[in-house]
């Protein structure tokens, strides 16, 4: 159930992102929740995700963001999931794990890449590349995935959809490693 969600999720948020976004320069940081990310300005949040995606079973949808140029019936986007850490566990290991369940439930699964990925607050994690189809339906795109555990309480689980044709994802992994996590108290959390 959760992979029919989490695919029908990511195919509403297709998207297409304008070349000019260069460096930092273009970017806005996002911190209004228990984290901050980058976005590139041409990007826009979808606040309405109760309405326009379908809910996870277990986990929360904590930022959905789509390109607000459509191109080929596609727009560029990033999905972040959560939930909350239940058995103690590292980024890395979180990851690899959610790469075995991409491998054997997406469609056409061709591993592109893996990388060690560390984000801005010196978490270290893995990042996968990877070309697949949600159905046989649907187009195959390029997903960049990776995962963050924060403060040992909460897991994040990050997922940027794009068209296959884009070679370079330099800039796509940048947006993943501006990710950080804010030190919340027990309260807060």
């Amino acid at each position: 159930m959760f992979k029919k969600i989490f695919l029908v999720s990511v195919l509403l948020l297709v998207s297409c992102w304008d070349n000019t976004v260069v460096d930092n320069v273009w970017l806005n940081n996002i911190d209004k929740w228990n984290f901050s990310i980058n976005i590139p300005s041409n990007w826009e949040i979808i606040e309405n995700t109760q309405n326009i995606l379908p809910k996870p079973n277990n986990w929360e949808i904590e930022l959905a963001v789509a390109s607000k140029v459509l191109k080929n019936w596609f727009k560029n986007n990033l999905l972040i999931l959560s939930d909350e850490l239940n058995t103690f566990t590292s980024s890395k290991d979180f990851s690899m794990l959610n790469n075995v369940w991409a491998s054997k439930d997406y469609i056409d699964y061709t591993l592109l890449d893996t990388k060690k990925f560390i984000f801005t607050d010196l978490e270290e994690s893995v990042l996968y590349i990877f070309e697949a189809k949600y159905n046989y339906d649907s187009p195959k795109l390029k997903f960049l995935q990776t995962a963050h555990i924060c403060n040992q309480k909460k897991w994040y689980f990050f997922t940027i959809a794009i068209p296959v044709s884009i070679k370079d994802t330099s800039k796509y992994e940048a947006l993943l490693q501006s990710f950080a996590c804010k030190n919340l108290t027990n309260d807060e959390l």
